[in-house]
């Protein structure tokens, strides 16, 4: 039989441009890192071990939250893999396990990654690789200063916090100190790096022309024995300070209110960062010897032990005790990281919901930074999520909250939401 040239032809054009098609509409669904039909690859760095390992029930509750999801459909029918790398709180470590995430891994996003030092060393790779450096566990001012204003040479857009502001919280502090004791006379202990000097000037902003009321500010280095924190517990008191503000990680608070009350100190004003404001930290100084009946802090997330009958604490114990059940101990003593790690992973996918069907990595920023919900049901009741091209700090909002009970106490809440934190 003759071929038809002309025929065959137009019949291999044709198979042609159908399988250039085809291939089109398979990149579409690959083209994005992590994404695939039926699975997003996420990932981030945690300390699991060494002395910020407090922090490593945040991810084992934002992995619970993923498997709740995943076992209810996914979003747009993709399951969430979440990878966890260990880089001990220590940027060295952070920087090789970042690239690993994006180079190795493929992850669509690094989400939720904690500490400030570790985030601020990879956050120009992140950038300039235009990969989501999403809802980090810090709350310094950079992540919002620094979407549209350079720092470290250029905007950071592919960064975004979650938690309130450590500098905003700090001059809430400030205003409670002048409203109830208005001649104090202040004593700071600060971890010396970005995260503790985010504090300070947030307290001294706070103070105005009342800073020199600041005595003496004792830094020291994350790590430090807890005979080196007493050591500047005992020069803050002798400086004559007769209040005391602790902007402290977790380990170092312990000690600081440790010493407090070893040295006769408990009579002084004492504030503590939301950051080492969770019960389990408390009853571990309790345990250790420290008398916390009035110490100040503020806190935005839901209480696990104090307001047990709203829905998102029904809904975070189920989801806690169904996919990580060790944790079960942990979230009765109320370790509100475990509460913390699921109102961070709701609000991914929350910003992934909103992400479109075939999300890229800029339609989630854009979803990130068009927020505006008070359904995250792991928030204190009234907070709200809210971001746009001005508003670059996704919460705004803190409520005070003062120990009582003694060495079997908690923290409970006064007073109403402060607004406009910043």
């Amino acid at each position: 039989m003759a071929v038809n040239r002309r025929k065959l032809g137009a019949l291999l054009c044709a198979l042609l441009v159908t399988a250039a098609a085809a291939s089109a509409a398979a990149a579409s669904h690959t083209s994005t890192p992590g994404v695939t039909k039926t699975r997003i690859t996420i990932g981030g760095t945690f300390p699991l071990t060494g002395f910020a390992a407090a922090y490593k029930t945040i991810p084992a509750a934002e992995q619970a939250y993923y498997a709740y999801v995943n076992a209810h459909g996914g979003v747009f029918h993709r399951k969430i893999n979440d990878i966890v790398l260990d880089d001990q709180y220590d940027p060295s470590q952070t920087v090789p396990q970042t690239t690993k995430l994006v180079e190795q891994n493929h992850v669509f996003a690094v989400v939720g990654s904690l500490g400030t030092a570790p985030i601020l060393s990879t956050w120009n790779y992140l950038n300039k690789n235009k990969v989501p450096q999403v809802l980090v566990a810090t709350g310094d001012a950079y992540w919002g200063n620094c979407v549209h204003h350079g720092c470290q040479g250029s905007t950071k857009p592919w960064t975004i916090g979650w938690q309130p502001d450590y500098p905003g919280e700090a001059k809430l502090y400030a205003k409670y100190i002048l409203a109830h004791k208005p001649s104090a006379k202040i004593g700071v202990l600060y971890q010396n790096d970005a995260y503790g000097k985010n504090y300070l000037a947030g307290l001294k902003t706070g103070l105005g022309s009342k800073t020199s009321q600041i005595v003496d500010a004792e830094s020291y280095n994350f790590g430090d024995s807890a005979q080196v924190i007493a050591a500047h517990v005992v020069a803050l008191r002798s400086h004559g300070a007769d209040t005391f503000v602790i902007f402290a990680t977790p380990t170092a608070t312990i000690q600081a209110l440790v010493a407090r009350t070893l040295t006769g100190w408990t009579s002084a004003l004492t504030l503590v960062n939301n950051v080492s404001a969770n019960r389990v930290f408390e009853l571990a100084a309790t345990k250790a010897g420290a008398n916390l009946d009035g110490i100040i802090s503020t806190s935005y997330v839901a209480s696990q032990t104090l307001q047990p009958n709203l829905p998102g604490m029904k809904l975070a114990k189920s989801i806690i005790h169904t996919y990580a059940p060790a944790l079960d101990g942990d979230f009765a003593a109320g370790d509100l990281n475990l509460v913390y790690g699921l109102g961070s992973a709701w609000t991914f996918v929350y910003a992934l919901k909103h992400a479109g069907k075939n999300p890229t990595r800029a339609s989630l920023m854009k979803a990130l930074r068009t927020m505006n919900t008070s359904k995250n049901p792991f928030l204190y009741p009234g907070i709200t999520l809210k971001t746009s091209k001005k508003r670059t700090f996704p919460m705004e909002q803190l409520i005070m909250i003062k120990w009582s009970g003694g060495a079997a106490g908690d923290w409970h809440h006064f007073g109403k939401l402060l607004s406009g934190v910043r």
